[in-house]
């Protein structure tokens, strides 16, 4: 750490921050009630069946998960907005 402090401290060195790229995974932890658990492992079950392999991970179905909520914000915004009513 001093040695990058060091580097910030000379006239031509970049501000701090945008040097560093983060390369690890972000890890999360989520808690579900037994009944959103319930559907996402029937959910990740079903899947399995369909792409006719042993096992789907809920890791994996969570990823897939995400990236479909990020091609369609709108529909995830709409689901939020109605549970928020509830």
């Amino acid at each position: 750490m001093a040695a990058a402090a060091g580097r910030r401290a000379t006239p031509d060195a970049q501000p701090a921050g945008r040097t560093a790229i983060r390369s690890k995974p972000v890890r999360i932890t989520l808690d579900l009630s037994p009944e959103l658990y319930r559907q996402l492992t029937s959910w990740a079950d079903a899947a399995a069946v369909t792409l006719d392999v042993p096992r789907v991970s809920l890791a994996d179905a969570v990823r897939a998960m995400i990236r479909v909520a990020d091609d369609n914000p709108d529909d995830v915004i709409d689901r939020l907005r109605r549970d928020r009513e509830q």
